[in-house]
């Protein structure tokens, strides 16, 4: 994931609403949303390095992860996959708290991720790329996230970049109305790049910060945004996701919608 957008608002008729882009090559190796076969989770793949970059379970687990961007990892091997965070998690019977606890002692084993996991009633934040002293990262966790709109993408929790900021304020105006899937998938689906004094220097380079800035990134024919993702749970749990498929260049793949009443198992359909 490069981009996540986060409702979380416990008293409200959906406590939780979840908007995101998943920015990758598009030749790895991808399984689409689907039930798995050998777990609870309801998620889409990387048969890569296994594991996923959302997903939920019928219980009302949830986890996403993102990439922290930082150029003194590129490069690196890494013995801890990214996406096997969000898996472990969210196959465990641990509450958030006590996960982030397990994981950060071995938390430098990964490359720089941003994770966050819940259950119904809890939703927790935990990041091990946190400026620590000499500005060398480090283990830092939030174990109990306040009610508000959240963005995350390639750096802290709520960083002011452009497609986070303008992200979270379309959230919000969605909230604000009848709940329109079209139109929550409309807000990471914006291509627009803001100025170049707006872009954040995380010293890759002005022309990479400028690829990358775009909410929806559609410009390259061999990296881009593959999958726009939506989840909306519902006070009883009821829980919808929506996976709209992308090929270079903007090309409509495959849409698949899951819908898992409380507790139950996951119906599948395509459109």
């Amino acid at each position: 994931m490069c981009l996540i957008l986060f409702a979380w608002q416990p008293e409200a008729e959906y406590p939780l609403v979840v908007v995101a882009n998943r920015d990758e090559f598009y030749q790895r190796a991808t399984r689409t949303l689907t039930s798995w076969p050998d777990s609870p989770i309801v998620a889409g793949r990387d048969l890569q390095a296994g594991g996923t970059w959302m997903g939920v379970t019928p219980e009302g687990r949830f986890a996403a992860v993102t990439n922290y961007r930082r150029p003194q990892d590129m490069g690196q091997a890494f013995s801890i996959s990214r996406g096997s965070l969000c898996q472990d998690y969210l196959e465990s019977d641990l509450s958030p708290e006590d996960y982030l606890r397990k994981i950060g002692p071995d938390a430098m084993k990964a490359g720089g991720f941003n994770l966050i996991i819940g259950t119904r009633t809890q939703l927790a934040y935990g990041t091990n790329r946190y400026p620590g002293k000499n500005d060398e990262p480090e283990w830092h966790c939030q174990s109990a996230l306040q009610a508000g709109v959240y963005g995350l993408s390639n750096e802290l929790l709520n960083s002011p970049w452009p497609k986070v900021l303008s992200g979270q304020k379309k959230l919000k105006q969605q909230l604000q109305q009848p709940l329109s899937e079209t139109g929550l998938l409309s807000i990471i689906q914006d291509t627009f790049l803001a100025d170049d004094q707006l872009l954040p220097d995380t010293g890759i380079g002005l022309e990479k910060e400028r690829f990358l800035a775009p909410a929806f990134i559609i410009s390259s024919e061999t990296y881009g945004t593959r999958a726009s993702t939506l989840l909306i749970r519902d006070q009883a749990g009821n829980q919808t996701l929506i996976e709209q498929s992308w090929y270079p260049f903007a090309v409509t793949g495959q849409k698949t919608r899951v819908y898992m009443p409380n507790g139950e198992a996951a119906v599948r359909s395509y459109q």
